[in-house]
């Protein structure tokens, strides 16, 4: 028997959605031989994820060692009991309109720095606006664009050509003698004392098959379905204020015009909101880039896949540029790594799988056998680069460090969707007034709140109208609130599709969560059976029409479905003290007891053994 050992550095890699079953099928197959010797020199388990299964909270489980019930983060999308309508749980509001952090329990990032040792998150979730004393920190899932959203397109089309009915903007372009000028957006300004989005002119010529622009100085070619560089806009919002922001383009046909343009994120050179800390963080990596980087939260191209707007092969592009990003990332720290604490979250792996499983599923209503030809294995392709990037990791931290590689969740296929709202309204749970039947109804418009006693937002949760609590509430609290949660967990937990069983279980807060926070949780979080998913309309307050339809969209892969049916992946060279699976909230604890520190006292306990380390 050994005591403990302690390392000079700990490393944790995540990898976003990295399944533990596709994982050892790929291991099997040899595919993955960095990930295998890892496994083999130490550890690999079933990481059990958090309920629901939703990044932000699963990454917040991670750094945190605590669940829920103390950090306060329930799903991505949760309602104002004073309103009833939806915010996003990324940031919270505080005074002014400022966002600040989304929760306040200590992460084992902050157990590091506040014992003295060097410590850095880069792209964490769930860490903007970065307020970690001591902690390095690039901010990742939930930084939002220049205007302070999570970011959206716009799409520029030649005079004549029909706009499509995505989410993104579509403006019109005109050219004269082969010129147009269109107008860029960024963040809003004073003009003569009206606030206005300011503009910069983006000037394009095209002539014998091809396109240049001209933005801010800056000059180039544009090809046809391939990306530009970053550009750098610079916006003046008037009183002496200036902003710059970063894009790139993409045409999709030079003649006629279709020129998509991405979301104008916050430029890391010139940070005008706090994306990283200490403040010149940002700049410092654009530095060791040797340029511009995306610093949007979630900066894959997702909107145009889906929308129909960004080719498959313009999206996985982009992806790889993100990807090849992080590991330059990854590699500045890991040269500069001498003690303390580096975690990196690659993400790009959820986008990808999210994208692309209706290529990995036969099954799935879009499957296209000849895009899969085409295209070829797109998600182990990636899950082959992220494992290159595990050997890196290893040779370059050495035999003197800690290292952990882990995932939030694991995925499976999106098929049907349900909306759960028209199943509260069918069920008489929920009451709408007179509307037009194919109308959605987002932002629960139709709904009667006099005569409802619950309703459905974000990705598996129901709330009960409570009296007292919600806006409008008429359920009465206590017995009679606890009788209808468990009416209508029976109730759904029957529900069939054509004979199909929908729902695996529906929990009760109480039963799923343990801390001061809890009393702000949904009553109810619905786990759904693989391939069935909440459908969009029902996350955003929609109550219809209809209760079931077929996922034909480009976003086919989830893991919003009951959480034992996709647990993440936990990999370690420590010999931790595991069976077959292991909470993700004892991740955080672990990581201070191998820098031999002791754990903050909401993290639940560690998984160290008492033997030392793996000859």
């Amino acid at each position: 028997m050994h005591s403990r050992k302690t390392f000079r550095k700990t490393l944790v890699l995540g990898i976003d959605g990295l399944d533990p079953g596709l994982t050892r099928r790929l291991m099997g197959q040899g595919h993955l031989p960095h990930l295998e010797k890892l496994s083999q020199k130490g550890v690999m388990s079933d990481l059990l994820t958090a309920n629901p299964a939703q990044s932000p909270v699963a990454w917040t489980c991670l750094a945190t060692g605590a669940n829920p019930g103390v950090h306060g983060i329930f799903d991505f999308i949760v309602r104002d009991p004073a309103t009833c309508l939806p915010r996003l749980s990324l940031t919270r509001t505080g005074p002014g309109g400022r966002p600040e952090p989304a929760y306040d329990a200590p992460t084992f990032f902050e157990v590091a720095a506040r014992a003295g040792l060097p410590a850095t998150a880069v792209r964490w979730p769930v860490t903007y606006p970065p307020a970690y004393a001591g902690v390095k920190v690039l901010s990742g899932l939930g930084a939002p664009d220049v205007m302070g959203r999570l970011g959206n397109y716009v799409q520029y089309i030649e005079e004549g050509r029909q706009a499509g009915g995505g989410r993104g903007r579509f403006e019109t372009v005109r050219f004269a003698d082969g010129r147009a000028t269109v107008s860029v957006n960024g963040p809003v300004a004073v003009v003569a004392g009206k606030r206005t989005p300011a503009r910069v002119a983006l000037e394009l010529l095209r002539g014998e098959g091809r396109l240049a622009y001209v933005v801010c100085g800056q000059t180039g070619r544009l090809e046809a379905g391939q990306w530009s560089p970053y550009l750098t806009l610079d916006f003046d919002l008037g009183q002496g204020r200036r902003v710059s922001g970063v894009t790139r383009l993409l045409p999709t046909s030079l003649d006629p015009l279709e020129l998509y343009c991405g979301p104008i994120q916050v430029d890391p050179r010139n940070p005008s909101l706090p994306v990283a800390s200490p403040a010149g963080y940002a700049a410092e990596l654009a530095q060791a880039l040797g340029g511009s980087y995306s610093t949007l939260g979630m900066p894959e191209e997702t909107k145009g896949l889906t929308d129909g707007v960004v080719t498959d092969e313009a999206f996985l592009t982009f992806c790889e540029e993100v990807t090849r990003e992080r590991e330059a990332m990854l590699d500045h720290e890991l040269h500069r790594f001498r003690e303390g604490l580096l975690s990196v979250v690659f993400d790009t792996s959820d986008r990808i799988q999210h994208c692309f499983w209706r290529l990995h599923d036969p099954a799935h209503p879009l499957y296209d056998a000849a895009a899969a030809k085409r295209l070829g294995p797109v998600i182990e392709n990636h899950l082959v680069r992220m494992d290159a990037v595990v050997g890196r990791a290893m040779e370059a931290a050495g035999d003197d460090t800690a290292l952990f590689v882990c995932s939030d969740h694991g995925f499976c296929s999106y098929d049907r969707s349900v909306n759960l709202n028209a199943w509260l309204a069918e069920a008489g749970y929920l009451k709408l007034k007179p509307h037009d039947p194919v109308d959605p109804g987002e932002l629960f418009r139709h709904v009667d709140w006099s005569a409802t006693r619950a309703y459905a937002l974000g990705f598996g949760s129901i709330y009960l109208n409570v009296a007292g609590r919600e806006r409008n509430g008429m359920v009465a609290p206590g017995e009679a609130s606890r009788a209808l949660a468990e009416e209508i967990a029976g109730r759904l937990e029957t529900l069939v599709d054509a004979g199909k069983p929908v729902v695996a279980a529906v929990h009760r807060k109480e039963t799923l969560y343990k801390g001061p926070l809890t009393d702000q949780a949904p009553d109810l979080v619905v786990g759904y059976r693989p391939p069935y998913r909440v459908a969009w309309t029902s996350a955003i307050g929609g109550t219809g029409p209809g209760i079931f339809t077929d996922n034909r969209q480009k976003w086919s892969g989830d893991h919003c479905v009951d959480a034992s049916f996709v647990p993440g992946t936990l990999f370690s060279n420590l010999p931790l003290a595991i069976g077959p699976a292991v909470p993700q909230t004892r991740l955080a604890a672990t990581v201070c007891r191998a820098l031999g520190l002791e754990p903050d006292g909401h993290m639940e306990p560690d998984l160290l053994s008492d033997h030392g380390p793996p000859a």
